[in-house]
């Protein structure tokens, strides 16, 4: 068997890289100042008051409270434009068929708990069908009719993208980055590329995807014809490709925070300039201090603590948009809302699980050398509900072949089941044993005695929402 890792180790780093801009938070939060003069002049502000009614200015704190000076929960709207006009956006379609103004591809409204314990992601499907804001465009009143919410940037930029998030969610959003074709590419390149799996060969004439199935490490155009890619991958629609989108988000975290991009100042700088170079903000965040604030204050987030979803919806019966399900999107409004723990925890200290013990199959590998603590750790482990089909014995002169402390073996294909069978032992030493399948291996060097129960939540049972964390790794079909 090949070894792909020793362990997952934990990361101090903020790890929510939700757009190549947040990436350069992220480094800048790494205490690297000495190049923000360079990157000052990079970011565009863009005063949308005249659209949301809300004036902001660089001075205004993205982190502290004014009222209580406590560190406050931050909450932003990341858009990907589909505009065709600028540098490095041409060769996407024409102007003259697509238009010169720009819709809003990719949308997710990105939450941080104030206490930092927890980011979410949630995207809003582009056909999503709802009753447009009304928006200025050219001195006059636009919008107030049925449409499509991507169509809310081509009525009145992006403070119409925040109203039209304000009235699908109810929350009240000041904070946004708009991030296009050219600063996607830049950035894929900056960091040397970003894995992802195919399931599939994939061959997609309208975004040029041209990949044999297996894993990949795209860059440039090749990373963007991934992201865009939508009929000939999964079911192609845009909320399959929204899946593809939040695993490359997160396979992008851990590039960056696996490699030594952070170390190497050279590298920095060129990724900090290729994150914010054209990008479009509010003024808050276009305030170089104000974005070094708020990477310090999320500094210690890690991959796990991230989760994605997608805005739970329905179809609207037009085979070609869908509509919001307002009763199972409403607990996640509410929870960024008020600022609590979504989706909701049983236990404190449990991360998000999404596979209960019966679906997982469970070898336990005894390698204590002591009799019948195999037989123990098979009732520890069975009666939280896990399917244990064999316990393995090791002989006394085998055992030196084996690892000194408890461990978990997981094929990486199934890292979302291994999960709960990684918090229900409580054991910290894991192995990704690629080719190994579907079966987890517990090997035990010590008496497992018991096991932790574990709660799904209801919410990650939604396939519309597909919950999934940034620790994850996800294979498109």
């Amino acid at each position: 068997m090949s070894v792909r890792s020793t362990a997952r180790r934990g990361t101090t780093i903020f790890a929510g890289v939700v757009s190549g801009a947040v990436l350069a938070v992220t480094v800048v939060g790494a205490g690297v100042t000495s190049v923000m003069g360079q990157l000052e002049g990079n970011i565009t502000a863009l005063d949308v008051s005249d659209q949301t009614g809300v004036s902001l200015t660089d001075a205004d704190s993205i982190v502290v409270d004014g009222v209580t000076g406590q560190t406050s929960a931050f909450t932003m709207v990341v858009m990907g434009s589909d505009s065709r006009v600028g540098k490095g956006n041409r060769g996407y379609g024409s102007v003259d068929k697509f238009g010169a103004v720009e819709r809003s591809d990719t949308t997710i409204v990105f939450h941080v708990n104030a206490d930092r314990s927890q980011a979410i992601g949630v995207s809003i499907p582009r056909d999503t069908l709802m009753t447009l804001p009304e928006c200025t465009k050219d001195g006059k009143t636009v919008g107030g009719e049925q449409g499509r919410f991507n169509e809310a940037m081509f009525l009145g930029g992006p403070g119409c993208v925040l109203k039209a998030v304000e009235k699908l969610s109810g929350l009240q959003i000041d904070n946004f980055m708009v991030i296009d074709f050219g600063a996607f590419k830049r950035i894929t390149e900056a960091i040397g590329g970003v894995e992802i799996c195919l399931e599939e060969d994939v061959n997609d004439p309208l975004s040029g995807l041209v990949l044999d199935k297996g894993l990949h490490t795209v860059t440039g155009e090749e990373a963007l014809a991934f992201v865009r890619a939508r009929k000939t991958l999964g079911d192609g629609s845009d909320t399959s490709r929204i899946r593809r989108q939040q695993a490359f988000l997160s396979s992008m975290a851990r590039q960056v925070l696996s490699s030594d991009i952070l170390l190497n100042p050279a590298s920095l700088l060129g990724v900090l300039n290729a994150a914010t170079q054209n990008l479009t903000t509010d003024p808050q965040l276009a305030n170089i201090e104000n974005l070094r604030d708020l990477a310090i204050s999320l500094r210690n987030l890690r991959p796990k603590d991230i989760t994605f979803t997608t805005m739970p919806w329905r179809p609207s019966g037009d085979g070609a948009t869908v509509i919001m399900a307002k009763k199972r999107a409403n607990p996640l409004w509410d929870a960024m809302a008020n600022d609590t723990p979504w989706p909701p925890k049983a236990n404190s200290d449990q991360p998000l699980l999404r596979k209960a013990p019966e679906e997982l199959r469970v070898e336990i590998i005894n390698a204590t050398g002591l009799p019948g603590t195999g037989k123990q750790a098979k009732k520890a482990l069975r009666d939280q509900g896990f399917n244990v089909v064999n316990v393995k014995k090791i002989k006394d002169a085998k055992l030196s072949e084996y690892p000194s402390d408890n461990t978990v073996w997981f094929d990486p294909a199934w890292d979302v089941s291994a999960k709960t069978l990684i918090y229900s032992t409580g054991f910290t030493n894991t192995e990704e044993i690629e080719g190994q399948g579907s079966t987890m291996r517990v090997v035990i060097t010590e008496p497992l005695t018991s096991a932790r129960s574990v709660s799904i939540s209801e919410a990650t049972k939604d396939l519309t929402a597909n919950v999934s964390t940034g620790d994850e790794s996800y294979c498109a079909s």
